[in-house]
């Protein structure tokens, strides 16, 4: 994700001398990447990269501490200011007429298993101001659009702390019952957003719904057109809340609503800014729209949340660093980053601990506990990495390896056979996919290998990535299951598969695995085109039930392909062996001189049996003599099959006696291996 943080806007959270390219230098050495820098009215605006684990970044002020902390550690004096928000104690209550004023606060029925928090106030005789100047110049700099200052207090605060707010017409909710009922919705209710787009639920997602089941919000999403803020506001429920980040993420992207609100929200953004927000919102609605506080603020919290700490060696970050750092400087850095810290030398008694240490007979324990807004430090290498990069990986040491680098290559390059695999199906109508290597159960039994003699993984994030597979066909066979629309589907794969060995790491074998829906002819056909853009003929496929083996004659060595098979449900399947490929694919057909002789061509029809196959008919006529240079299907009608037949000898212009011996050992051997009927008669 990207953000853009003007630097005056950067400098009202931020204490430093530092220009504008010194910290894009600094800062995208150890932290978010400032890609660039543009100069709009008046002002630099950092365009800056901010990884998705990291949305406390994702603000001015979330910038302004990380900046705090990267320049410090870089020798150039940074503080992050205290913010000047008013006290939750103080907030002024309104002095206007009571029959002017708001009502209380609307009934707040909350379900703690989808919110974690609610915090509003109510804000009264909201005057309807432009939106000031500076005000307008940031929203318009960072891409925002310019409304008033009703709507655009709500935007400014979200860029500004990083938690998303929400303005709700006070005198609209009550009139809708006064009552906001946080559930998870029903199929098939309709709303329309404040945009006026119509949409309707698909079930599950997290709505606000008033008494009589009317949806009055898609939180932390959108606004609803029934509550939101329009030109007759004069009272205004504000409004943050913290949902459940996988059910706010399944509502925009289940409606395709990608707002910044949403965004953020289904980053799990730390429920705890959600009070200065609301302070934040407080102070800006007085300033600017003379808003008079008017109810008590409701703040209900069920889903506070503890980080646990995480307990990291001090051997083990000098280990990885690679450089032996003072205890000093990594406290400082994890403090500064808002960890509290407790560091602890102990004797060795832990069996578990670093061997590497044991030497010194001393071990130091670095207990940190993250601050609420970093829950994605969790273990010892996520402490590791951030004092790594605090430090600068700039400034750890760089050591050649110990040894020579090898120069071995690979015994098999196919990168090029890969390529020239991958082009060839595309242009006939495959699609390639990549599915992943590591399968669960289900897809482990349909590989025809035991499950126990799969290699399982120790650390198995997900029940369905549990095992290395074997064959490539089960997860090609679920990429089909998976779009059953498509009526015609191929897909194929070059992959590996991994084999169990007795000892050592797995047997890593490269294979094309190929799937369709298409008959088992036109895969067939399909297969030999690809093995004759390699200049492949004497293909074999030794079929029993359209099911069998595929081998080439290379030379005087039969040499195995892989395999061909007509699975349960109707679709065909090939597994290839790239590496056998390799053994016979050539890029260039050999040179064969012109003959001075000419061919003769003749077709010949038979009657076949069903369930004859007819690629061993194709060989065993090539096979019967050595005048038959070439043997190809033509037609097929019922079950009359035609055959083109070429009879050439490259020595001498053969004539009607000499093919004549030839043919009837052709009708004779076909009509005793395969009870073959010739139509029509030799004579």
């Amino acid at each position: 994700m990207n953000i853009l943080i003007p630097y005056k806007w950067l400098l009202e959270h931020l204490e430093t001398d530092a220009s504008a390219k010194e910290i894009q230098e600094k800062v995208s050495l150890c932290g978010p990447s400032i890609e660039r820098i543009y100069d709009r009215e008046g002002d630099s605006i950092f365009d800056i990269e901010v990884t998705t684990n990291r949305v406390d970044a994702m603000s001015v002020r979330g910038i302004a501490r990380e900046c705090a902390v990267i320049l410090n550690n870089a020798g150039i004096p940074a503080k992050l200011k205290k913010q000047d928000l008013p006290s939750s104690n103080s907030l002024s209550t309104s002095t206007a007429d009571p029959a002017d004023e708001a009502g209380p606060l609307p009934r707040i029925i909350n379900n703690p298993k989808f919110c974690k928090r609610i915090l509003a106030v109510v804000l009264s005789n909201v005057q309807r101001t432009p939106t000031p100047d500076w005000m307008a110049a940031r929203l318009r700099q960072t891409e925002m659009n310019v409304h008033d200052s009703v709507i655009d207090i709500t935007n400014y605060i979200t860029h500004e702390l990083g938690h998303p707010c929400h303005a709700f017409d006070y005198d609209k909710i009550m009139a809708l019952g006064g009552e906001i009922i946080v559930k998870e919705a029903e199929k098939g209710k309709k709303f329309t957003t404040l945009d006026g787009m119509n949409y309707e639920t698909v079930g599950g997602e997290i709505v606000f719904e008033n008494p009589s089941g009317e949806i009055i919000d898609l939180p932390a999403v959108k606004g609803t057109a029934n509550t939101s803020i329009d030109e007759s506001t004069k009272n205004v429920l504000f409004w943050v809340e913290s949902l459940d980040p996988k059910k706010v993420r399944f509502a925009s992207m289940t409606h395709a609503i990608r707002t910044t609100a949403a965004q953020l929200n289904e980053k799990d953004v730390d429920p705890e800014l959600a009070m200065d927000v609301l302070l934040r919102g407080v102070q800006l609605y007085q300033e600017l729209c003379q808003a008079e506080v008017a109810s008590e603020i409701y703040d209900e919290y069920p889903g506070k949340r503890t980080l646990s700490s995480v307990k990291v060696e001090k051997s083990t970050i000098d280990k990885y660093l690679g450089v032996e750092l003072k205890v000093e400087i990594i406290t400082n850095i994890l403090k500064d980053l808002g960890c509290e810290v407790d560091f602890l030398k102990n004797s060795i008694t832990d069996e578990h601990r670093d061997p590497s240490s044991r030497l010194s007979g001393t071990q130091d324990d670095i207990t940190v506990t993250p601050p609420s807004y970093r829950p994605d430090l969790e273990i010892p290498a996520d402490i590791v990495e951030e004092v790594a990069r605090i430090y600068g990986y700039h400034n750890l040491p760089s050591v050649l390896m110990p040894t020579a680098i090898p120069l071995s290559k690979p015994e098999h390059n196919t990168f090029k056979l890969e390529e020239r695999i991958k082009h060839f199906f595309s242009d006939i109508g495959w699609q390639e996919v990549y599915t992943y290597s590591m399968i669960g159960e289900e897809l482990a039994t349909q590989s025809g290998t035991p499950v126990e003699d799969h290699l399982r993984l120790q650390n198995a994030l997900t029940d369905d990535k549990v095992y290395l597979r074997v064959r490539l066909i089960p997860s090609l066979n679920q990429i089909i299951d998976y779009n059953p629309t498509a009526s015609r589907l191929s897909v194929f794969e070059i992959a590996n598969i991994y084999l169990k060995q007795a000892q050592g790491l797995p047997l890593e074998i490269l294979g094309l695995g190929m799937i369709s829906t298409k008959p088992y002819r036109e895969v067939k056909g399909d297969l030999e085109s690809l093995l004759g853009q390699f200049h492949i003929e004497d293909i074999h496929i030794n079929l029993a039930a359209q099911s069998g083996k595929i081998s080439v004659l290379h030379g005087d060595e039969n040499i195995e392909l892989g395999e061909i098979s007509t699975l349960k449900n109707g679709r065909t399947s090939i597994s290839m062996s790239i590496a056998q490929l390799a053994k016979v694919a050539t890029f260039h057909p050999s040179y064969q001189p012109i003959p001075n002789t000419s061919s003769i061509i003749e077709d010949l029809t038979f009657t076949v049996p069903e369930k004859t196959l007819i690629g061993e008919v194709i060989r065993d006529i090539k096979l019967s003599s050595t005048l038959i240079e070439t043997v190809e299907l033509k037609d097929i009608y019922n079950q009359n099959y035609s055959f083109t037949i070429s009879y050439l000898d490259r020595e001498k212009s053969l004539s009607t006696s000499d093919i004549e011996p030839v043919r009837k050992e052709v009708v004779w051997k076909l009509e005793e291996k395969y009870q073959m009927k010739l139509v029509g008669s030799l004579n």
